[in-house]
């Protein structure tokens, strides 16, 4: 299964929205790219709550999903 998930950072309401594939969606995976590794370290895990967004079964649909979230951003 593939989650994309929205974490957001409770001190300054930084969010950050990925794609991880696991097998228990709640898991305490938080992400892996250098901003929230950054923002994690900084803060401290506790300072981060996890949402699913949307659960999929394959990559391609995780992976639109999430360019389609993001896509304001860029």
């Amino acid at each position: 299964m593939f989650t994309v998930y929205k974490v957001t950072n409770k001190l300054n309401g930084k969010q950050y929205v990925g794609v991880h594939k696991t097998a228990v969606p709640n898991d305490s995976y938080l992400g892996s790219g250098r901003a929230i590794r950054a923002a994690i370290l900084k803060h401290g895990r506790e300072n981060f709550d996890k949402i699913v967004l949307f659960c999929f079964d394959n990559a391609a649909d995780a992976y639109a999903k999430e360019r389609e979230l993001t896509a304001d951003f860029f």
